[in-house]
């Protein structure tokens, strides 16, 4: 699906893309309406089966999930802990059976019975407050285990935007090549599994002939058993938004997408906070810093698997 995504957010550019207007109008009734579409399809010049295609592929669009109200977490983590279904005999109580639907992975994989309800997730013992819940959408913190061994640096406290962002203005003083020679001394690797160069990958991308360049965080982390990225985007946001804006600047990018999945809303509004709080301190937008570098963040949400 991500050529089709690409599609839905080149008629526009990232200022109101297609694949968020269909997100805005499935989010009343669980699915656009047919009219809609049709308006749509129209006004972006786009073909009645690529939307069609793209409202029927994702949980918080396509038609089967219309009219439900709670999510169940159908994630492996939750099946293979069998916590789901006395979850929905919980939620049963609560909700007609019309009104229960299913979505992937909730990143609540250390605590299980994992449940989505008006924007937020539950996991752990949240369904013995379902009364509470349902009532007032009350928010229940989930927990677990953060630690390190030696210098922590991932779980290390960092200080205040203005301070933190000291490194950026660094950067600017070395210069794009000065921070590439930097990265390349410091032999930083990405988190991925294969470890990959990040001075070879920042190279190849300043090397790259192109008038418009983007950074992209692909935040739809959905591995079974994982949500360290989740971690990363609720407790540590400015560590995210500040590597995209280092590699923004070395590689000679203006904008930067974080595509963050719908299933983790904390993350999506915690990421949000950040660069609107980055906004006010002056570090986004035309020649931040007085340096001659010009830069935004685009947040899209995504819509289930």
């Amino acid at each position: 699906m991500s050529k089709n995504i690409s599609h839905l957010a080149g008629r526009k550019g990232l200022s109101d893309p297609l694949f968020e207007q269909l997100g805005r109008a499935a989010e009343a009734t669980g699915t656009p309406s047919r009219a809609e579409m049709e308006r749509l399809q129209e006004e972006f010049l786009i073909g009645k089966a690529n939307v069609y295609g793209t409202v029927s592929f994702y949980d918080f669009m396509k038609p089967e999930n219309q009219g439900k109200k709670v999510y169940v977490c159908n994630g492996s983590a939750c099946l293979a802990a069998n916590t789901q279904d006395g979850l929905k005999s919980q939620l049963k109580s609560h909700f007609p059976e019309a009104e229960i639907g299913e979505m992937c992975c909730l990143g609540r994989c250390h605590e299980n019975s994992a449940f989505h309800y008006q924007g937020r997730n539950y996991s752990g013992a949240a369904a013995q407050q379902l009364p509470e819940i349902v009532k007032g959408g009350v928010a229940i913190a989930d927990q677990y285990q953060v630690g390190h061994i030696g210098t922590p640096i991932l779980t290390a406290p960092y200080p205040a935007v203005g301070e933190y962002y000291r490194l950026l203005a660094d950067c600017f003083a070395m210069g794009p090549e000065g921070v590439l020679e930097q990265v390349q001394q410091s032999g930083l690797r990405g988190r991925g599994g294969a470890g990959f160069s990040m001075a070879f990958k920042l190279a190849s991308c300043r090397a790259a002939d192109s008038a418009t360049k983007f950074v992209v965080c692909n935040a739809d982390e959905g591995d079974p058993g994982a949500y360290s990225d989740r971690y990363l985007m609720e407790e540590r946001p400015h560590a995210l938004l500040l590597g995209m804006m280092i590699t923004a600047y070395v590689i000679g990018a203006r904008h930067g997408v974080l595509y963050i999945r719908a299933e983790y809303p904390e993350s999506i509004a915690i990421i949000q906070q950040a660069v609107e709080e980055l906004g006010r301190g002056g570090y986004l937008g035309e020649n931040i810093l007085g340096s001659g570098f010009d830069f935004d963040f685009k947040i899209i949400k995504a819509q289930g698997a």
